[in-house]
C-alpha cells in the first residue's frame, strides 16, 4: 500500500516528550501524567527500546502494561505515538540467535550491551521483527488513542558479515547482469583492480575502489529501506487512513539515501539536538528544510533536548528561553510537532546524565516551567497555525550519489559537500526566503530559482530534467564539481 497523503493535523499542534513507563514503578505513572498534563502536553512517544518488556521470552508477548499507560494518558487528554523496539534486541533473543549481532569493519562481532546490536539483513532478525511488530499492530491498530507509528530508531549502523557480502555481491549481480560490465563501469583495469567472478568483490574496508563505495552506500539504502517496509507491512493493514508511520532521521546523516527511505513513509521525523554550544537559526533552518523536503509535505520533530546533552565533549545547558525560540522556529518550517527527550532521567545507563524535564528524584527541573510555556503558546495558537504549510519558490538540490563521491575524493581536505551547500542557503534565509531542500530527482515545476551545489554525478535523466526546467522559464544555478 501507498504512503497516505498527509498534510498538518488541522486541530491542533502537537507538544510533549518520550515516556517510558516500563523504566519505573507502575504506581507512578499517576503522577507523571499529572505533571504531563500540567505541562499542556498533549502527546507521548512510547515503546522505542521496551523490547525486553514487549517480549520478554521468545514469542511471549506482554501488551498490556503498555496497554494501561496508553489507557491512562488518554484520560488526561494526552496521545500516544508508539515505537517499534527493533533498534534494542532483547539478551534473549542474542543468546538463541548470536549471528544476528552485526560484525563491524575489523571482523569483530559487535557485543550486546547497547544498542543498534543487529545485522539489518538477518532473516532470523526479520522473523523476530516480523512477528513481534505484527503482534503490536494486531493489538495497538485499532486503538484510537494511537495516532501514529516510528518504525526503529534512527537507523545508522552497517555490518559486514559473510551474509551481507553475499548479499552485496548478489546485488551487483542483478544491477550490472556479468562482471565484465561491472569492470566496464567501474575502471577497474586502473591499479589491476579486475574482477573474474562476483564472490571475488568484497564490502568496502578502509579507502576502496569509488564505483564499489558508491555501490555499498545503494546497498545499505536498499538494505534498510527493507527493513522498514518489512515492518511497515506489519503494521499498515491494521491501521486506519488516519493513523501515520514515520522514521525519526537524523538530518545531514549520511548513511544512506533519505529521499529513498522516506518513499513507504506518511511522514518524515527527525531528532534535532544542539549539542555543544547554542542554537544557529539558519544551519537548524536548513536542515528543518531539508527534512521537510523528504516527503514534500510538513514534518515532526520527534526528539529535542529540553536543556542539555550528554555525548559532547562539552555538554552546556541552552540558555533560558532558548528551547522555546528552537521550538517556534521548528514551526516556522513546517513541523507539526515538538517531542522532548525525554521525561525523566533513568536511574542508570548510557544516558543518565542527559538532559530531561524531571530530574532522577522525579521532580521537574528548571526546564519544566519553559515547556510549560511553549506548550500553553502551541495551544493558544494551534487554531491559527494548524493547517498551515510552507510555500518556497526557491529549491536547493541535495545529492546524496554527490555528496558521497566528493567525501571520498574532495580534491581539498577543507572542502565539505554539506557546507557549500549551505553557503547557498544561509544569505538567501537571512534575507526570509523560503527555501526546499529536495532531491536531485524530484518535481521543479513550484520553483522559479533551484540551485544545485556540486552536482558531480550528473546521469543523462537528471540532464534531460535540469534542461526541461529552464527551457520552462527556471533559473538553474550551477555550482562546481
Amino acid at each position: 500500500m501507498d504512503a497516505m497523503d498527509t498534510s498538518r493535523p488541522k486541530d491542533k499542534l502537537h507538544i510533549g516528550c518520550a515516556y517510558y513507563p516500563e523504566q519505573w514503578p507502575e504506581a507512578r505513572w499517576k503522577e507523571d501524567i499529572r505533571l504531563m498534563q500540567e505541562a499542556g502536553f498533549n502527546t507521548v512517544r512510547l515503546g522505542d527500546f521496551a523490547w525486553s518488556a514487549l517480549e520478554p521470552a521468545a514469542k511471549v508477548y506482554d501488551f498490556n502494561w503498555l496497554e494501561r499507560a496508553i489507557s491512562a494518558l488518554s484520560e488526561a487528554g494526552i496521545e500516544s505515538v508508539l515505537c517499534t523496539p527493533t533498534a534494542g534486541p532483547p539478551a534473549w533473543l542474542i543468546s538463541q540467535n548470536p549471528d544476528i549481532l552485526p560484525v563491524d569493519e575489523n571482523g569483530r562481532r559487535v557485543q550486546f550491551g547497547n544498542r543498534y546490536h543487529y545485522c539489518v539483513n538477518s532473516p532470523e532478525f526479520h522473523e523476530v521483527v516480523r512477528n513481534l511488530v505484527g503482534g503490536m499492530g494486531a493489538h495497538f491498530g485499532s486503538n484510537p488513542h494511537v495516532i501514529g507509528w516510528q518504525i526503529d530508531n534512527e537507523f545508522n549502523r552497517y555490518c559486514y558479515c559473510p551474509r551481507c557480502t553475499r548479499l552485496f555481491q548478489e546485488f551487483l549481480a542483478k544491477k550490472y547482469g556479468s562482471v565484465e560490465q561491472l569492470n566496464l563501469h567501474w575502471t577497474t583495469a586502473y591499479w589491476s583492480q579486475t574482477y573474474n567472478s562476483w564472490d571475488q568483490i568484497p564490502l568496502p574496508i578502509g579507502p576502496h575502489n569509488p564505483g564499489l563505495m558508491l555501490e555499498f552506500k545503494h546497498f545499505m539504502t536498499l538494505s534498510y529501506k527493507r527493513f522498514q517496509q518489512l515492518q511497515i507491512d506489519q503494521l499498515r493493514p491494521h491501521l486506519n487512513e488516519r493513523v501515520w508511520i514515520t522514521h525519526n532521521f537524523m538530518d545531514w546523516h549520511d548513511g544512506y539515501d533519505h529521499y529513498a527511505m522516506s518513499e513507504g513513509l506518511d511522514i518524515a521525523s527527525w531528532d534535532w539536538y544542539v549539542g555543544m554550544g547554542n542554537h544557529d537559526y539558519l544551519t537548524s533552518g536548513a536542515a528543518h528544510d531539508l527534512v521537510r523536503g523528504y516527503k514534500r509535505q510538513n514534518f515532526w520533530l520527534i526528539e529535542t533536548q529540553p536543556g542539555h546533552v550528554n555525548w559532547k565533549p562539552v555538554n552546556n545547558a541552552l540558555n533560558k528561553g532558548e528551547a522555546r525560540k528552537m521550538a517556534w522556529h521548528a514551526v516556522g518550517h513546517g513541523a507539526d510537532a515538538v517531542l522532548f527527550w525525554q521525561w525523566r532521567s533513568p536511574l542508570n545507563g548510557q544516558e543518565q546524565y542527559h538532559g530531561t524535564l524531571l530530574d532522577t528524584a522525579g521532580a521537574p527541573r528548571l526546564f519544566y516551567s519553559e515547556a510549560q510555556q511553549i506548550a500553553s503558546e502551541f495551544s493558544g495558537l494551534s487554531e491559527v497555525i494548524a493547517g498551515s504549510k510552507i510555500s518556497a519558490d526557491v529549491a536547493l538540490l541535495n545529492c546524496y550519489d554527490s555528496r558521497w563521491a566528493i567525501q571520498w575524493q574532495p580534491h581539498h581536505k577543507d572542502f565539505d559537500y554539506v557546507q557549500h551547500l549551505l553557503s547557498y542557503y544561509r544569505p538567501l534565509a537571512a534575507q526570509n526566503i523560503a527555501m526546499d531542500i529536495i532531491s536531485a530527482d524530484a518535481s521543479l515545476d513550484d520553483y522559479k530559482l533551484v540551485i544545485a551545489p556540486a552536482l558531480l554525478i550528473l546521469k543523462e535523466p537528471r540532464v534531460t530534467h535540469l534542461k526541461t526546467f529552464v527551457e520552462n522559464g527556471g533559473h538553474l544555478v550551477i555550482t562546481l564539481r
